[in-house]
């Protein structure tokens, strides 16, 4: 599968059923809200590096939800100071992954603050001690079709379509931010997997790569593995009939192309699903 003018139909960066599947979303007269998050849905991811232990999360301690950062240089032992990165006041900050490769941190979470769902990463380059300030990755210049799509999306199916979708890793100064989301020009709404890739430590990405391209299709509960120039990413398809399949794709050249589908449940090793390669 070519990418190519793929990324202009595309429904902002990412849908981010990270952000849109953690809870039932509705649409108020001040974008979107999240009424019914609870403390139960968050996890806390963490990344190790050496004797570096970084670990993030997200709570509503200071009465609104925001992602949350701490770091150990002694392998654990003691942590430093807790350090809030999404700083959203007037926002709902959730679904945070966290990555790590040499001295860099990144710290991927999900915002409401724009009224929108948003995707941010956030840098660090000593070691989690001091964040450069937040990238936004998402797009959401069409907020008409964007608005369609999001409550479309959620009014169909009625029920989280996959929760925690927003992945990071990194591999040498290879980023890669992977999330579910729709194409603006799909009707029906089932998500895909995305991917965008950073080659200079997360200063800037590049476009959307559809990864599953599974129309009609659910396409859900992503992961996603980065070392020594090869990305392995691994996703289930959902089928209308209520089947389940998991998938994969391996980039053997820092996410630049990708192989085809293989289906992990099968004895053998099924690849070119779909037909094509993607890059």
């Amino acid at each position: 599968m070519k990418s190519k003018s793929k990324g202009a139909f595309i429904v902002s960066i990412f849908i981010l059923t990270a952000l849109l599947t953690t809870v039932y979303q509705v649409q108020t007269s001040n974008g979107f809200s999240w009424p019914h998050i609870d403390r139960s849905d968050g996890k806390a991811p963490i990344a190790v590096s050496g004797d570096h232990v970084y670990v993030t999360w997200w709570g509503n301690s200071s009465g609104n939800y925001e992602v949350m950062f701490k770091a150990s240089a002694d392998g654990g032992q003691t942590f430093g100071d807790k350090i809030s990165l999404s700083n959203s006041t007037n926002g709902t900050s959730v679904e945070a992954d966290v990555a790590t490769s040499g001295d860099n941190v990144y710290v991927t979470f999900a915002d409401n603050k724009s009224g929108f769902a948003d995707a941010y990463v956030i840098t660090s380059n000593d070691n989690g001690k001091t964040f450069n300030p937040a990238i936004l990755l998402t797009d959401n210049t069409n907020s008409s079709l964007t608005n369609k799509t999001y409550m479309a999306q959620m009014n169909y199916n009625k029920v989280k379509i996959a929760p925690y979708e927003l992945k990071v890793a990194a591999d040498g100064d290879n980023v890669f931010v992977l999330a579910t989301g729709a194409e603006k020009n799909s009707t029906s709404y089932e998500p895909d997997v995305f991917l965008k890739v950073s080659n200079d430590s997360g200063k800037t990405f590049g476009k959307d790569i559809n990864l599953s391209q599974s129309k009609g299709i659910i396409s859900d509960r992503i992961h996603i593995k980065a070392i020594d120039g090869k990305v392995y990413v691994t996703w289930w398809e959902r089928n209308l009939d209520g089947s389940d399949t998991p998938m994969m794709k391996i980039s053997d050249n820092g996410g630049q192309t990708f192989g085809d589908k293989i289906i992990l449940s099968s004895n053998s090793t099924d690849t070119n699903i779909g037909g094509t390669s993607s890059s």
